[in-house]
This record gives C-alpha cells, sequence and structure tokens, in this order.
C-alpha cells in the first residue's frame, strides 16, 4: 500500500520564507534583551547611589592610655605657655615655647593658638582619627622675670634631652610656684628707680630724694588697693595724683628742685612703657589680637596717669595756689657719665622689683647704660628722638640676644631693664600736662611719645631676629 503524500510544511505568519522566525520571535528577542540590559544597568545605578549615601568610616579612637598620654603633654606644654604669658613674655616666644616642648615630648606637627588671655593647642594624629584639643585660660598677669629663666632653663634641657618629659612636668610644678620678690626689698627697687630717674633726666638730690619718698608711698597705696581688687586704671590714677601731689607741695613750700623731676620719676613706675613695646611687638610679629588687647591696656593706664595728674593740679588750682612745675633744664656733657650711671642704676633696680635672678642684675644694668649712652650720643649728635630711640633699641636688642645665649636664659631679663631709661615718661608726662592745660602742642607732644614708642619696640624686635639665642654648652 503506498505511502500517502506528504503535507507541505507550515508557513510563518507574515512574510518571510518558509522555516525563518518572522517578526513577532524577533520583537520578543529584543524586548528580553532590553529588558536584561535595562535590569543591569539599573543594579549598577543602584549601587553607586548606595555608595553615595553611604556614611563615612567612623573616626577611631586610639586607645585610652595613649589618648591620655598626648592629652597630658599637651596640659604640660599649655601651663608652660600661661607661665610666659603671665610673666610678660611675647606672643611669638609663648607659641614658639608650646611648639617646642610638644615636639620634644614626642608630638610633631601641634597647632598652637595664643591670644591674650587664652592658650589653644591641638594634635591630630591622623586624618581619619579625631584631634586631641585642650585649652588653659590665662589670669595672672603679675611681671615675674624669674619665672622666665626657669622656664628657658627648662625648655632649653628637654629639647636638648638633658630630662625628660616626666622630668620637665615636675619641674613646670616647681616653676609655677615661684613667687615675686616682696617686702623692702621691692619697695626700694621701685623706690630706687624712680630716684635714679630722676638723677637720669638732669634732677639734682633734693629731686631725687623726694622722687624716692613719693614712690615709696605709692607702691604701698596701690599694693593695698590691688589687694582690695582695684583695677588697674584706678591704681594708675592713684598713684599719679600721690606723685603729683608731692611735686605741688614741693613747689609750694618753694623748694630748689625742679618738681618737674618729682612727677617725671614718680610717674615712670607707672607708665606702661613695657606693656606699650609689647603692644607693638605683638603686632609686628604677626598677632594683631593680642597687640590690641595690650595697646588699650596701655591705653587705660596712661589715662588714669593723665587723670591723677590732672585731679592734683586742678585741686592745688582751685585753692589758689600759683602752681608751676617747671621745665627740664639743659646740662652739660660732663653730666653725661653721671646720666649713664643711673641709666644702669635704674635697669638694674628694676630687675630688683621684677624678681630677675641676681646673677643677670649686672648684664641688666649693663645693656640700660649701653642704650642711654647710644642714645644721648646721637642726641648730642643732632639725630632726632625717634632715630636716637630705635638705634639704642637695636643695640639693646643685639646685645640681650648675645647675653641670653650665653647664659642660656630668656632675652627679656636683659630686653626690659634696658629698655626702661629709653621709655619716654618724660615725653608722655609734658603731653599729658599740656593736654590738661588746653595748650596747642599737646597733641604733638602724645604723638611723638607714640613714634619714640614704636621706634623702640621696632628696634628691640629688629635686634630679635637679626640674632637667635646662642646655646652655649654647659657642664653636666
Amino acid at each position: 500500500m503506498a505511502d500517502p503524500p506528504a503535507l507541505p510544511a507550515p508557513r510563518a505568519e507574515g512574510r518571510g520564507e518558509p522555516g525563518r522566525p518572522g517578526r513577532a520571535r524577533r520583537r520578543g528577542a529584543g524586548w528580553a534583551r532590553l529588558a536584561r540590559d535595562g535590569r543591569v544597568l539599573l543594579d549598577a545605578a543602584r549601587q553607586r547611589l548606595a555608595g553615595w549615601r553611604a556614611p563615612g568610616p567612623a573616626p577611631v579612637h586610639l586607645p585610652e592610655p595613649e589618648e591620655r598620654a598626648v592629652y597630658r603633654i599637651l596640659t604640660f606644654a599649655l601651663r608652660a605657655g600661661a607661665v610666659l604669658l603671665s610673666a610678660g613674655a611675647g606672643t611669638v616666644d609663648v607659641e614658639r615655647t608650646i611648639l617646642a616642648l610638644t615636639a620634644a615630648c614626642g608630638l610633631p606637627g601641634c597647632e598652637a593658638d595664643v591670644t591674650f588671655t587664652s592658650l589653644t593647642a591641638s594634635y591630630r594624629r591622623g586624618d581619619d582619627v579625631e584631634p586631641v584639643t585642650t585649652l588653659v585660660v590665662v589670669r595672672d598677669r603679675t611681671v615675674n622675670f624669674a619665672k622666665l629663666a626657669a622656664m628657658a632653663e627648662l625648655r632649653r634641657d628637654l629639647v636638648q634631652g638633658r630630662i625628660d618629659p616626666e622630668t620637665a612636668m615636675a619641674r613646670l610644678g616647681a616653676i609655677e610656684r615661684l613667687s615675686v620678690r616682696r617686702g623692702r626689698v621691692v619697695v626700694l627697687g621701685w623706690a630706687g628707680m624712680a630716684a635714679a630717674f630722676t638723677v637720669l633726666l638732669g634732677g639734682q638730690a633734693l629731686a631725687a630724694a623726694v622722687g624716692f619718698v613719693s614712690t615709696a608711698v605709692v607702691f604701698v597705696v596701690n599694693r593695698r588697693l590691688a589687694r582690695a581688687g582695684v583695677p588697674d586704671f584706678f591704681l594708675s590714677v592713684s598713684g599719679a595724683a600721690v606723685a603729683t601731689a608731692f611735686a605741688v607741695a614741693l613747689a609750694a613750700l618753694h623748694a630748689p628742685a625742679v618738681p618737674a623731676f618729682v612727677v617725671a620719676g614718680g610717674i615712670m613706675v607707672l607708665v606702661p612703657g613695657f606693656k606699650l613695646v609689647a603692644s607693638v611687638q605683638d603686632a609686628l610679629t604677626g598677632f594683631p589680637i593680642s597687640g590690641t588687647a595690650r595697646g588699650l591696656e596701655v591705653l587705660l593706664i596712661a589715662t588714669g596717669i593723665a587723670t591723677g595728674v590732672s585731679m592734683v593740679i586742678y585741686a592745688g588750682r582751685s585753692a589758689g595756689m600759683s602752681l608751676h612745675l617747671g621745665s627740664i633744664p639743659e646740662f652739660s656733657l660732663l653730666y653725661f657719665p653721671v646720666q649713664v650711671l643711673a641709666a644702669a642704676v635704674a635697669a638694674a633696680l628694676y630687675g630688683v622689683a621684677t624678681s630677675v635672678p641676681r646673677r643677670f642684675l649686672v648684664w641688666s644694668a649693663s645693656t640700660g647704660a649701653l642704650g642711654w649712652a647710644i642714645f644721648l650720643a646721637l642726641g648730642r649728635s643732632g639725630v632726632s628722638l625717634v632715630v636716637a630711640s630705635a638705634v639704642a633699641a637695636i643695640a639693646v636688642g643685639l646685645a640681650s640676644q648675645l647675653l641670653a645665649g650665653w647664659h642660656g636664659t630668656h632675652p627679656f631679663l636683659f630686653i626690659v631693664p634696658g629698655i626702661m631709661p629709653l621709655v619716654p615718661g618724660l615725653t608722655i608726662y609734658h603731653g599729658m600736662l599740656s593736654l590738661v592745660e588746653g595748650q596747642r602742642d599737646a597733641a604733638g607732644i602724645l604723638v611723638e611719645a607714640l613714634a619714640i614708642g614704636l621706634a623702640i619696640a621696632a628696634g628691640v624686635t629688629l635686634g630679635y631676629l637679626l640674632v637667635q639665642p646662642l646655646e652655649r654648652p654647659r657642664p653636666s
């Protein structure tokens, strides 16, 4: 029996040859491929967005003992800086000391911020590690050069590896407990300095004696007021009033002495010459905030001095007294050695009053004599007061830095006593007096005093930058 005939193969839907896929199959495969690629892209986008929104790694905390050690070192360095700032050091020196101590204790790369009333230090242990930061506030501002000398020795010994950090921390505690000189020695220091300033300006024995007594009274009165919490402004008012009262009494008695010397010598212990120099130095070395704060303090004290002087003069005139404090007479060249000796004595006694160690008093006196001798020589050569003060201050700065390097101590022990004879106390007094009496040249005199102060500050800063302290090896 014959096989049935084969049936024809079915045709695909639509166009095309028999046996080939049609349009519907191709379209289905395309949509499947597109859906598969879309899912891949969507998954990649989701992963990318998840990475963007994921929080960064949490800060890593070092083990507690190590973090505690970092904090202890920072606190030690800030305490040392607070000692320097309260004792009278400049802001730039305080910052350098903090960084040097932290580096010597094994924390290089610390950051320090020094202002007029506070100190802050921070140590960053890594980009993904929280930094350690601490703060110390400075409240006491008693000038104590004994602390400056002790801190200079501590810094030198620690940086040179002579002592370990534990020993340095123990020594810092002893330095913080150092007190200023007290008792009769300090009274004799301030009173003797006023008498020496009176002789320095050309006064005779009687004017020097009255200046000695008036300054001793000023110191005793102001010390009691300070213990009662009286601000510095009112201390300046009372001190200037007492000094002017002695000068007025001298004028009323027609004593053979120039009362102006008594006033000038008495208020020299009140004139904030060192603070004026420190404020300008801070501004010149890149610390405008501290410089402005110190400058405002200087302005308040100077205003208090002017107030005290004007109150006594007004009271005397109201009582019907004919007051004429007199002018500063010219003196001969033969008086030159006496003035230089008086400058040395004034600088040494300032060191006594501000607790400069005894072994450095002779050198403090020498810087005072050097600065005043240069000032007098230039003044007699026709050089202006501003230029003469600047050159003398540069010489004092250079000599003080060399002495500090030789003795291994702080340069302020020689700089500050050395510039005290150069401080324009007499010019400030004349300007304030002219202002009180309504004279036209009062503003010019005060501007001249400010220019002299700026010249002294600039000169000392230049000397500070030209000569770096040289460390002299000492036998161990």
